[in-house]
């Protein structure tokens, strides 16, 4: 298996990161170390002769050399097919990791939907978790080194546990010319209708249940088969193999130092050392390496499945499943949250940091609301209002507009709850800078709404209460609900004493907001503050 390196990377900084770079085992430098000490040997040793072994016109030929070699390196696009190929691998590489096959499931459902505790429900149960895991043995067996290793003979397969001699004797009485991989899960749905007959097995829909966690079960294994069946063309890793390693055997030579001053291509500085090309190396070389590792995922590499405990783990948690925890629970008692709020606690390390409580991120547009508004006015939207004249519809329901209270909670104002650090407070400053305006009224022209709606439609007419009221948003003295025999207070009315909003009892709905919650009552008996906040008009 691969080396796990997530306990190391449980933070991200710096030191975390170069602790983690500088890893042996299963790391690039591992993959590629022999590569690049033959490469460097064989850089060495041209450049040894290309400086002490070589008159000047010999140089020159391999200077002028160098120079066609170099120009010409693009030829080979190295960049476009590792793409393509390391692409297509992963691709690979994980669609056979999520089909390996865990049996959780198939164990989950036979012991929750076959009962039985006498010998015979107990056979029935261990004896369909295990033919599903001999299936899955038999397919590693044909596909990983490391499984074929262990079970080179089916005997083998029955000293381990996986079968019995009744089922390896019953195994070879199926003649077949191909691979007998189905037995297995035959068996198991054989052992369902069994069930099902005896009535262990209560309908039909839970034998389906059962039935429809083996046959996902052996989907799985059928892909991950198909995989090592049909594998990628060989002459695909063949050709970026190839594509690499004569790309850097072209470096050898088109790389070299310059070493005379009077030739055409000359370098900066002679270092002779090739860094720049070492890097490069390391990066395309660990990438070949990358590809050639996930290619085949079913061999003997570190980084390769290990097969042989996913069989072990499949069938002593299926056993346990079944037979050991089958039917068998804890005493049940009172949780410590009864009649009580569920507060579950931490370890004194685990609170010393914040929990994250989640808000949705639409929450963040409250805190843009001005603090001086108090008050949001609901109206109806012009083009709803001309689609019902167009259509002919008639509504019951009078102009009106509806003004609600801004009750501004805590809770979700999380713009105004963060801590005010200092990196805080900046972000918080060069926010403001790009920050929208927002208009503090919302002012209607008799005239209409806009020259063009939304839809790129004329408003023809506009409502009678946009005429009659202009709603805005810092207005303390706007009307709750005009009625259409009722005329609108002015403000040097309402400027003298603020009235108590009137409100029909008639109208058994409005729509109370607070601040990133919505709640509808259906009359205003069910909320105690309405009481003492309206005036009601008593039928």
């Amino acid at each position: 298996m691969p080396y796990n390196y997530h306990y190391d990377l449980a933070t991200s900084q710096r030191k975390v990161i170069l602790k983690l770079i500088f890893k042996w085992k299963g790391s690039i430098w591992k993959a590629i170390y022999q590569d690049l000490l033959i490469w460097c040997f064989c850089y060495g040793i041209i450049s040894v002769i290309y400086r002490y072994a070589l008159d000047r016109s010999q140089q020159d030929t391999f200077e002028r050399f160098m120079q066609f070699c170099n120009r010409r390196l693009d030829y080979i696009p190295i960049n476009f097919m590792l793409g393509f190929f390391v692409t297509t691998v992963i691709n690979r590489w994980m669609t056979q990791f999520a089909n390996l096959g865990m049996i959780d499931n198939i164990a989950l459902f036979t012991s929750m939907y076959l009962s039985g505790n006498d010998e015979r429900g107990r056979i029935l149960r261990r004896s369909i978790v295990r033919f599903c895991v001999m299936s899955q043995t038999m397919v590693f067996r044909d596909i990983h080194i490391g499984v074929r290793k262990r079970f080179p003979t089916l005997e083998t397969m029955v000293a381990a546990g996986i079968m019995t001699s009744a089922d390896l004797k019953k195994y070879n009485e199926v003649e077949s010319r191909y691979a007998k991989y189905w037995l297995g899960f035959n068996w198991s749905f054989n052992l369902l209708n069994e069930a099902r007959r005896e009535g262990r097995i209560e309908s039909a829909y839970t034998q389906n249940a059962i039935a429809e966690e083996i046959r996902t079960f052996r989907s799985g294994l059928s892909l991950i088969w198909t995989y090592d069946w049909v594998p990628l063309p060989l002459m695909y890793p063949q050709l970026v193999f190839l594509a690499v390693h004569c790309y850097y055997l072209v470096c050898l030579i088109s790389r070299q130092f310059v070493i005379n001053s009077d030739a055409k291509m000359t370098t900066e500085i002679d270092l002779g050392v090739p860094f720049m090309t070492i890097i490069e190396f390391i990066f395309y070389m660990g990438w070949l390496k990358v590809a050639m590792d996930l290619l085949n995922p079913f061999g003997e590499d570190e980084d390769d499945f290990d097969c042989n405990f996913l069989i072990d783990r499949n069938l002593t948690v299926a056993m346990g499943i079944v037979d050991d925890t089958h039917d068998d629970g804890p005493l049940l008692e009172k949780d410590m949250f009864w009649n009580d709020t569920v507060s579950p606690l931490y370890s004194t390390a685990a609170a010393q940091r914040n929990v994250n409580f989640y808000f949705g991120s639409a929450t963040n547009a409250d805190s843009q609301i001005p603090d001086d508004v108090r008050q949001i006015t609901m109206v109806p939207h012009p083009f709803n209002e001309k689609l019902d004249q167009m259509y002919g519809k008639k509504t019951n329901r009078p102009p009106v507009e509806s003004v609600v209270e801004l009750k501004r909670d805590q809770r979700f104002s999380t713009g105004n709850n963060r801590k005010q650090t200092v990196e805080g407070r900046i972000s918080n400053k060069i926010g403001a800078i790009f920050q929208k305006r927002h208009s503090k009224s919302l002012t209607i022209s008799p005239e209409g709404f806009n020259t063009k709606a939304r839809a790129s439609t004329d408003i023809e007419k506009l409502p009678t209460f946009m005429t009659n009221q202009k709603p805005c948003y810092s207005n303390p003295d706007c009307i709750v609900e005009v009625d259409e025999e009722e005329q609108p207070k002015t403000s040097d009315e309402t400027k003298q004493e603020p009235p108590r909003k009137r409100v029909n009892i008639s109208n058994k709905r409005e729509s109370v907001i607070s601040m990133g919650r919505s709640r509808s009552f259906n009359h205003f008996g069910e909320h105690v503050d309405y009481h003492d906040y309206y005036d009601f008009d008593k039928e």
